[in-house]
């Protein structure tokens, strides 16, 4: 198996221990804490993830980026690591009196609050970057295993009624804190702490940080405002509703992303070595295959949805259903949006580019939430997101048009996409006429006959990303050479 092909595997795996072990708690979560409690936590959490990213500007995508440059020389990449976590942590600083004015003026009396800041503490001592910049995810994925494992074993014993909402932040706190210390216990192989002899390196960071902060930030305005601007223009029982709407649909964007993550210091990596040629292949391949997936994903979600957040969340969260069902071309805007992003503009360093659609999104995202959350609650901040992702694709197909194909993607590759997934979607409208059983069992058939028709058609069609999906995760080319 390639180096390529591992990494995929084990960021696919920790993906799923990330979001799909709290994704499984969340049917026990709905029904314990109910729409406020829930609503509560994603509130407040939206409000300390808002400010770590704001503090900690862009540093962990620019310091997987400069970590991935430096990785097979060992006094650069010691200097790197160190002075990158020198600015982490006066920028953490910072984030903590910040927080803590807020949680003595603001948020007084609010526990959830107060205890919410164990992710701060917990982003002292992250330096996942580190390890995604070196391609060595193995690691990661096994501290999140154990650290997610306890986690999950966790909330269902100590969490039993709508009053342990205290105990459940301090859970996923924990959880962060811990995980991000096992991270240390093998740093000392691979760097060791420098002295700073220079603030020029310093500045250079920063300045750089800075640069990447801005689609950063903007990036968490449009996936986290619409909680928080929720919760202020709303209730904290509509942020409930949306919260788990959107975990439902950002567990699969999730699972696709997981190749962004891979791909980053490997397309870095191309670059620094001039095979621009290589690059473009790999860009217009792994669109494909993405296309290839996420369209029938989407269409799929589309005709269980109904069925599996009744089934899922429980009958208090009925009002999701219609909220998850518009956000279903999420997935196909997120898993695009990744690859042009990540694959190509980030590595590339086409900073402009990056950041110009992210911003407008984010612009545009708050304008939404305040015309629509007033007038249509979750249901505008749905639609709001939606809107929003949408036109941030469209900007980067824009600037990336004369090295994409756009035309013949969309035309040839989409299109044809689409129009099995239509008939994909009949036959599971049909056979949902004539099944009557339990809301499981017509979940679990649904999916299967999905994806027997899907794959069916393409088999009979032939068609080439298919047969080309092995090739592509091990390629047979010696240009991508085991190990980088």
């Amino acid at each position: 198996m390639s180096k390529l092909s591992r990494n995929l595997m084990y960021v696919f795996i920790q993906q799923f221990i990330l979001i799909g072990l709290p994704f499984l708690t969340i049917p026990y979560i709905s029904r314990v804490l109910g729409p406020k409690g829930v609503g509560l936590y994603s509130y407040s959490f939206s409000i300390i993830t808002l400010l770590v990213t704001v503090f900690l500007l862009g540093s962990n995508l620019y310091a997987a980026r400069e970590i991935a440059k430096v990785s097979g020389q060992q006094k650069s990449l010691s200097t790197a690591f160190s002075e990158i976590v020198y600015i982490r942590i006066v920028l953490l600083l910072l984030a903590s009196i910040t927080y803590a004015v807020a949680c003595m003026t603001i948020f007084r009396g609010e526990i959830v609050f107060y205890l919410q800041a164990l992710h701060l503490l917990g982003a002292f001592f992250d330096i996942t970057w580190f390890y995604q910049g070196l391609e060595q995810f193995k690691k990661v994925v096994l501290r999140n295993i154990l650290v997610k494992l306890l986690g999950f074993g966790s909330v269902f014993i100590f969490v039993h009624k709508p009053e342990d909402i205290w105990v459940y932040t301090m859970i996923m706190g924990l959880s962060v804190v811990l995980g991000n210390l096992l991270l240390f216990v093998q740093l000392g192989k691979y760097v060791s702490f420098t002295s700073i002899s220079t603030f020029t390196s310093l500045k250079k960071h920063s300045v750089q940080m800075l640069i990447l902060f801005i689609p950063s930030f903007s990036a968490l305005i449009y996936s986290v405002s619409d909680k928080t601007m929720l919760g202020i223009l709303s209730t904290v029982q509509q942020v409930g509703f949306y919260e788990q709407s959107y975990k439902i649909v950002f567990m699969i964007t999730s699972l696709l992303n997981v190749s962004g993550i891979v791909m980053l210091p490997r397309t870095s990596a191309l670059i620094a070595e001039k095979r621009m040629d290589k690059l473009y292949e790999i860009l217009h391949q792994g669109i494909k295959l993405t296309l290839m997936i996420v369209v029938p994903l989407t269409f799929g979600f589309l005709m269980i949805a109904s069925d599996f957040v009744r089934w899922f969340l429980g009958p208090l969260f009925e009002p999701s259903v219609l909220i998850c069902m518009v956000m279903a071309p999420v997935i196909i805007f997120k898993a695009l949006g990744v690859i042009l992003g990540s694959w190509y503009l980030v590595p590339m360093e086409k900073n402009k580019e990056y950041t110009i659609p992210i911003v407008v999104g984010a612009v545009l995202n708050i304008i939404l939430n305040l015309a629509l959350i007033p007038f249509y609650g979750t249901l505008g901040a749905a639609i709001s997101t939606v809107f929003t992702e949408g036109i941030i694709l469209a900007f980067q197909f824009w600037f990336l048009r004369h090295v994409l194909q756009v035309k013949e993607l969309f035309k040839s590759i989409f299109l044809k996409y689409v129009s099995t997934s239509l008939l994909m979607m009949g036959c599971i409208y049909g056979l949902s006429l004539v099944v009557d059983t339990s809301l499981f069992l017509q979940i679990v058939i649904k999916v299967l006959v999905g994806v027997i028709v899907y794959l069916g058609i393409l088999f009979v069609l032939k068609d080439r990303q298919l047969f080309m999906m092995k090739s592509f995760i091990q390629p047979k080319s010696s240009a991508i050479k085991e190990g980088r």
